[in-house]
């Protein structure tokens, strides 16, 4: 039989957490975490309706590598499926951008830049295509909503992505890129328009996106097992490649949720989580447009604010019941309007029942374990 980590049932049936307690990992886990451990019912959900909901699930759940659930910032789910486990680090894909649109918003706080700066500022060792005088319009705000108005392509036959990780100058690479509308006008997923800001936060901070996020983001909230693989002159790449713990990707879906604030630390300023959360844009995808703020997926119709990356990387926030959702998977069919997703969502809004704790539930929680351990049996 394999191993399953739900770490959080185990110490609340050993009578070891309390709500709002921190408490230690598992013996054989050096992995220690500043959030709360407790049983779904402390934290007002039922466990009935999650290990009901986690019996139902399919041949869709497949290719999950972990599942976290929290309330009120403690942790009431925390699954592993074999070899993944708390301490290690996963790849968060596109969900890298939330992250590095956080840090954006530190470095504008800190006068570092604006959002209205040209970004051909930035760039004066380049050359641009001084033929098309739309490239030196492109401002800061445009790469926030990826409508720079560079064109870039991502289908089967040609993938702009694809070929600036050939390339031997990303930067370069991305500037050269023709334009293919006004900057503003349309909105065009692109993983060029991240990592030029990437280039430009390591421009305006003398150090790379990974070590700005070190010192100002991760270290304020305790998180220090962090990757982040870089292009060919050593810029932490912009579009992806941000490496976290899932219970480190939880924090910082906490922060958000909390607009930026980190237990009694200020981390992001509330002006700017609550700007990045707002629509900006509407973004093509699979399954119809999303609203997009800065660098999320925001379903304001259903309370949901979501870090995407490819494969399955998810950070939600349920803001209606302040609930964050952490997912990572190998799903390679995985989109933003994903009918798994959205189902596991509905399912945790509907299993939260009160504002105050619930009766215990030994047995529910029991079940809870089992069904969760039955999914990553199959």
């Amino acid at each position: 039989m394999r191993l399953i980590r739900v770490v959080a049932l185990f110490f609340s049936l050993a009578g070891c957490a309390r709500s709002g307690a921190s408490v230690e990992p598992p013996r054989g886990s050096s992995a220690a975490i500043s959030v709360c451990e407790s049983t779904p019912e402390e934290q007002g959900v039922d466990s009935n309706v999650l290990g009901q909901a986690f019996r139902e699930m399919g041949d869709e759940s497949k290719g999950l590598h972990s599942l976290l659930v929290l309330r009120n910032g403690c942790l009431v789910v925390e699954a592993y499926w074999p070899p993944f486990a708390r301490d290690k680090k996963h790849y968060l894909n596109s969900a890298t951008k939330a992250v590095l649109s956080a840090l954006i918003g530190i470095a504008i706080h800190d006068g570092r830049l604006h959002e209205d700066d040209f970004v051909a500022s930035y760039f004066p060792e380049y050359s641009l295509d001084d033929t098309d005088p739309r490239k030196q319009r492109i401002r800061i705000n445009h790469l926030l909503t990826m409508s720079s108005g560079i064109f870039w392509p991502q289908t089967r036959s040609i993938n702009a992505s694809d070929e600036m990780s050939r390339s031997s100058d990303w930067v370069r690479f991305i500037l050269a890129r023709p334009m293919a509308a006004e900057p503003g006008t349309v909105t065009n997923y692109s993983n060029g328009d991240s990592h030029l800001l990437s280039a430009i936060l390591q421009k305006v901070t003398g150090t790379t996106a990974l070590d700005f996020a070190r010192k100002r983001l991760f270290e304020p909230m305790g998180i220090s097992d962090i990757a982040w693989d870089a292009d060919p002159q050593g810029r932490s790449i912009g579009s992806a490649a941000l490496q976290l713990r899932p219970v480190d990707m939880a924090k910082f879906g906490s922060l958000y949720l909390d607009y930026g604030q980190w237990q009694t630390a200020r981390v992001v300023e509330r002006a700017w989580v609550q700007k990045s959360l707002t629509a900006q844009v509407k973004m093509p995808t699979r399954g119809g447009p999303a609203y997009y703020g800065y660098y999320w997926w925001l379903y304001p119709e259903r309370s949901l604010f979501e870090a995407w990356g490819g494969a399955g990387q998810r950070i939600a926030l349920l803001r209606d019941v302040q609930v964050v959702v952490v997912m990572t998977a190998d799903m390679p069919t995985d989109f933003p309007r994903a009918p798994f997703a959205a189902h596991l969502y509905d399912v945790i809004r509907e299993s939260v029942k009160s504002s105050s704790p619930l009766p215990a539930n030994a047995t529910g929680v029991s079940e809870l374990r089992r069904a969760i351990q039955q999914l990553i049996e199959r």
